[in-house]
């Protein structure tokens, strides 16, 4: 059995593979969907790729096309407690292919063993399946394309349920990866789907051709549908030769970051590396949650990403990691993963601030709790008890924050459990306390129960209008948690009636501002929103008091709200501009509106040319010189698409639209912020273009003030520059050309003279010319600063040694560098440059490669450079001895 993988990967390579496969096939590709589930409340985070495509499997909606593909973000929830070890997770990727009514078993099950074992180069005997013992079709086919009947495993489990408590599902066949016996349990009957680590399970093709009820019962749909997950983290350590997806280099920079930070290096304490593998998962799972849009909180999704939050820093903690420090856990995280997922890259600062905060609201409470934990377990072990109180543990949560998850560790790892029937007592108890207190209120103030908010009606937002507006507070949280009353200092949510700041949404940031009261005064920092529409006004408490029922004066920070609306308006010229000057293809991707710029992401085949970029900004200004007047309209969803106005994929849209018209040249509906005239943007410029993935480009364009701010750093810049270049700035290109005419020159000849030096070297060369076995043989070491240099010494020695073998060794940039020339009359005797350098350059524990006439290597240890040469001898007489004539 063939033990390694040929070929070396890096993980975009094995996601550009998947992706460009598909795309050969007639696939679209589409972006991954938030780990927030859109309009599905039965399942807490996404879970699978399959999530977004449900409503197009069950043909409720039209999908973009029959064939799809993508890379969705994936979180799952069952895992937490297990994660540290080799192998669980609870963020990954899943590349994935559906067929919605197109293609079925027939097609798929042929293009996945393809894939698999002639684009990935999987040896095909370290691959075997399963599947439902109900399909009989999929065993025929797997047979039909060479797979053994003892490498076809025949399972109950191949069986894919929905994500959530009804849906679409299907038997299904999944590929494993046979690792070797060194994994194996040892058992002659060990096969896919045991427990042993040997059988690692990578792809699963499911054939969704049922809807489950909520009852368990399943019907056909009226479409068969394919639906495949192949997991990144799990193919890229296969094609990696890693031992566990953490030795990938999906995680490895974050690890090692995590090494810089904490001084503890990954590979010498298993304890040690729990840790660092629990702050590379969850690092990543916290900077992705926060990403779409969670916040911590006590319940639902929220609570998922706090108690991630908080047993990051337990682990890190291990690890000295003392001070606050998942802000730089989340910049490690970002900078390793933006390129694909380049909205981290635009809500960094976010993301940051929100688990900068979270972490040091823990860290206040945490040492306080952890000391009393380490109380109770010292007392019941003085005891001899084997359970710890539950009314202590709620105390720990109901006071110092803690999750009963981490109580619950902390104790198993002592060798306790807790009597958790306690624990629910308490918890009753505490809400019985809470209702009861909260009428006690005065009758001119709201009454708080657990579900106060989720019963409030939407917030009426009038910042169409409006910059301020007077309003009443609905509710108040803190720490995701209904509060009778703020006081100074404290970090908090407010909600109000009717709300003047545009909460986060459709690419345009949250308002800022501040709301007042008689009493007092709250910093609105960010607006955001939650699934029922209640405008979330995010902030802290300056001075005084606030109250759920106080009147209070709502008002935006205007002139960076003016800026964001400049900035989205500019968005929608961009827009059209793209598409007139590439193609209707130009589609937004993605898109951020903030007060310093607007990005726009969209898909393009190669980077935009200098014409196309000033062809771009002129239609841009063209239409700001036109004053057209911004028309915002409401309409029905139908009549607006009829008119002509672009929607997105993967938006939500009512059964009425708001629909933008900026003159005859662009109407788009958007719910955003707008200047009332294209004249209000002053002016625009396209600061940046650039790639941000495959097939996909990222600009970048400024308005307004900050066009004023782009054009005068430019023009200062023009002149700094034209002055150290002793220029006139309308001058200065010509200048640069004429500098950069001298240094081409000044490269011409510094090469002249290189090649002139090779020219007199070679004589001294050759001089070490050796004949081994009948071969001439020139192996020596030389001065070069260059693999190029290298390789002029190696033409001027085979024009004086037409016939031979030549073998240079330098030390370039301290490293050591080698080239190996064979002449065309030694190939027809089978010597071969790539096996000579090889053998050369590990003696100093390198490798190389290149054609048979010529070949270039490097090492590591400069120490054994001579070494290296002077094993060149050896290589021609053993090539020799083992070759003929042709």
């Amino acid at each position: 059995m063939q033990n390694q993988i040929v070929k070396t990967w890096a993980s975009e390579g094995v996601v550009e593979t998947f992706l460009d496969f598909f795309r050969e096939r007639e696939h679209q590709v589409v972006l991954s969907s938030s780990l927030v589930p859109e309009d599905d409340p039965t399942v807490l985070l996404t879970t699978a790729g399959m999530q977004q495509m449900i409503p197009y499997m069950l043909g409720r909606t039209p999908p973009p096309a029959r064939r799809l593909a993508s890379v969705q973000k994936c979180f799952r929830t069952t895992d937490i407690d297990s994660v540290g070890d080799q192998r669980h997770l609870t963020f990954f990727e899943m590349l994935g292919n559906f067929s919605i009514g197109d293609y079925f078993k027939e097609q798929i099950i042929p293009w996945s063993w393809e894939l698999v074992t002639q684009r990935y180069g999987i040896p095909a005997e370290r691959v075997s399946v399963t599947v439902h013992p109900s399909d009989d079709e999929a065993v025929k086919l797997w047979k039909s394309i060479g797979l053994p009947d003892e490498r076809i495993v025949v399972d109950e489990s191949n069986f894919w349920g929905p994500p959530g408590a009804s849906g679409p599902c299907g038997p299904d066949t999944e590929l494993y990866y046979d690792r070797g016996e060194a994994y194996g349990c040892g058992q002659a009957w060990c096969k896919p789907g045991c427990e042993c680590e040997r059988f690692l399970e990578f792809w699963n093709l499911v054939f969704m051709q049922y809807f489950q009820d909520t009852d368990g019962s399943r019907r056909p749909l009226e479409q068969r549908n394919v639906d495949t997950g192949l997991g990144l983290e799990r193919l890229t350590a296969i094609l990696q030769n890693a031992t566990s997806v953490y030795e990938t280099d999906l995680f490895r920079p974050i690890i090692q970051g995590v090494e810089e930070l904490s001084g503890v290096p990954y590979g010498q304490n298993e304890r040690h590396d729990y840790a660092l593998r629990v702050l590379a998962d969850h690092g990543r799972a916290m900077t992705f949650l926060v990403g779409d849009g969670v916040l911590p909180s006590n319940e639902g999704r929220g609570y998922v990403l706090r108690r991630i939050v908080r047993r990051a820093v337990r682990y890190g903690q291990q690890l000295g990691l003392n001070r606050p420090f998942l802000a730089d856990l989340a910049e490690m995280v970002i900078d390793c993963m933006d390129e694909r997922h380049p909205l981290l890259g635009a809500t960094a600062t976010r993301i940051q601030e929100i688990l900068r905060t979270e972490e040091q609201r823990f860290l206040s409470t945490l040492q306080s709790g952890l000391s009393l934990l380490d109380r109770w377990i010292e007392d019941a072990r003085t005891r001899g008890k084997n359970e710890l109180a539950g009314e202590n543990v709620f105390q720990l949560y109901d006071t110092y924050g803690f999750p009963r998850e981490l109580s619950e560790e902390i104790a198993a790892e002592a060798g306790l459990s807790i009597k958790w029937e306690e624990y629910d007592h308490a918890m009753q108890r505490q809400r019985e306390r809470s209702r009861g207190a909260a009428t006690q209120f005065s009758t001119n103030r709201i009454v708080l129960e657990a579900s106060h908010l989720a019963a409030q009606p939407p917030t009426v937002f009038v910042g169409y209008d409006l910059f301020e507006t007077e309003t009443q507070v609905l509710a108040l949280q803190r720490d995701g948690a209904d509060v009778a009353g703020l006081t100074e200092g404290d970090d908090a949510t407010v909600v109000l009636a009717e709300s003047p700041f545009y909460a986060e949404g459709g690419g345009q940031v949250g308002d800022t501002g501040a709301i007042e009261t008689a009493t007092g005064r709250f910093l609105v920092t960010n607006t955001q929103k939650d699934g029922a529409g209640h405008f979330l006004h995010i902030g802290t408490v300056l001075a005084g008091e606030l109250h759920p029922g106080d009147t209070v004066h709502a008002a935006v920070d205007s002139e960076r709200r003016r800026d964001i609306m400049r900035h989205h308006s500019v968005t929608h010229l961009l827009h059209k501009s793209l598409q007139l000057t590439l193609g209707p293809q130009a589609v937004q991707a993605g898109s951020l509106v903030s007060p310093q710029l607007a990005r726009f992401d969209f898909p393009n085949e190669g980077p935009l040319n200098p014409d196309q970029i000033e062809a771009i900004e002129d239609l841009i200004n063209r239409q700001i010189l036109n004053d057209d007047p911004v028309v915002v309209q409401e309409l029905p969803f139908q009549e607006a698409i009829g008119e002509g106005a672009t929607a997105f994929f993967g938006e939500k849209y009512g059964e009425r639209v708001r629909v933008v018209t900026m003159g005859d040249f662009s109407k788009e509906l958007c719910g955003g912020t707008h200047v009332g005239r294209t004249g209000e943007l002053g002016t625009a410029f396209v600061t940046t273009e650039t790639g941000i993935g495959s097939g996909m480009r990222r600009v970048e364009v400024v308005a307004g003030r900050a066009a004023h701010q782009y054009a005068r750093l430019r023009s200062r810049q023009a002149a700094v520059l034209a002055n150290r270049l002793g220029s006139s700035v309308d001058r200065l290109e010509e200048r640069a050309e004429s500098v950069m005419a001298e240094l081409r020159e000044a490269r011409r000849e510094a090469e002249r003279l290189r090649a002139a030096l090779a020219a007199l070297q070679a004589g001294s060369l050759t001089a070490s010319r050796k004949d081994v076995a009948g071969i001439p043989l020139v192996a020596t070491r030389v001065d070069a600063t260059s693999m190029d240099a290298l390789l002029q010494m190696k033409d001027a020695v085979t024009r004086e040694v037409p016939s031979g073998v030549v073998v240079l060794g330098a030390l370039v940039d301290g490293k050591p560098q080698f080239v190996v020339s064979v002449s065309k009359d030694l190939l027809r005797l089978g010597f071969d440059a790539v096996a000579i350098v090889k053998a050369v350059a590990a003696v100093t524990g390198g490798g190389g490669g290149g054609q048979p006439h010529l070949a270039r290597a490097g090492g590591r240890d400069a120490g054994k450079l001579d070494d290296a040469i002077a094993t060149a001898e050896a290589v021609v007489r053993a090539l020799r001895s083992s070759t003929s004539p042709a």
